[in-house]
């Protein structure tokens, strides 16, 4: 059972969420898939730069695991994700101007990573359950209810290994799903007005 819960959380991992969002935006915007993978490549290597330094604080002890399961290392990694959010929102505007869709979801996402960093200093707030959340919402928001229904079994399976591993309660898991996909709703609901 604890293998099946790992191998969930590793599938379906915020990082791996988060990488096929790009293409899903872009494609539902202009229906071109040439163009989608151009800025599925262009974000791809952010949320590299992003896994490469956890990593690298993983191996010199700043994070105690890739997952960062200690609430007390969460403002580190915060300010990490936060950082490459400002460096990608920074080129793209330059790229493409402020109302490209991948900048106007960058600042939802790094509205998000702030709350989520405010809501640390209370508790350890589930960022698996947020990001599955934020994903299906959107693939619902993007593809219609049909698509919405094919992935929203993603977040209890993911609430599942998170509670099977014992890396969050189901207070923590639940509030990160609920955080994550109002952020979600409201980046879409703001976004549409400006695309």
């Amino acid at each position: 059972m604890i293998y099946i819960a790992r191998l969930v959380s590793v599938i379906f991992h915020p990082a791996i969420l988060i990488l096929l969002l790009p293409f899903l935006v872009i494609y539902s915007l202009t229906e071109s898939s040439t163009y989608a993978v151009k800025w599925q490549i262009f974000s791809s290597f952010f949320v590299f730069l992003a896994g490469l330094l956890v990593y690298i604080g993983e191996r010199i002890g700043i994070f105690s695991d890739a997952d960062v399961t200690k609430r007390k290392e969460r403002g580190k990694f915060y300010a990490i994700i936060s950082s490459v959010l400002v460096l990608y929102i920074s080129i793209v505007i330059i790229l493409k101007g402020i109302l490209f869709a991948p900048v106007i979801i960058a600042f939802g996402v790094l509205f998000g990573v702030l709350l989520f960093s405010l809501l640390n200093h209370v508790f350890k707030i589930s960022i698996h359950s947020g990001v599955a959340c934020a994903f299906t919402i959107s693939v619902g928001l993007l593809y219609g209810k049909s698509a919405f229904f094919a992935t929203i079994w993603i977040v209890p399976l993911l609430i599942w290994s998170r509670l099977a591993l014992r890396k969050h309660t189901l207070l923590e898991a639940i509030s990160g799903g609920l955080l994550g996909g109002t952020i979600a709703a409201a980046t879409y609901s703001i976004g549409k007005n400006f695309i």
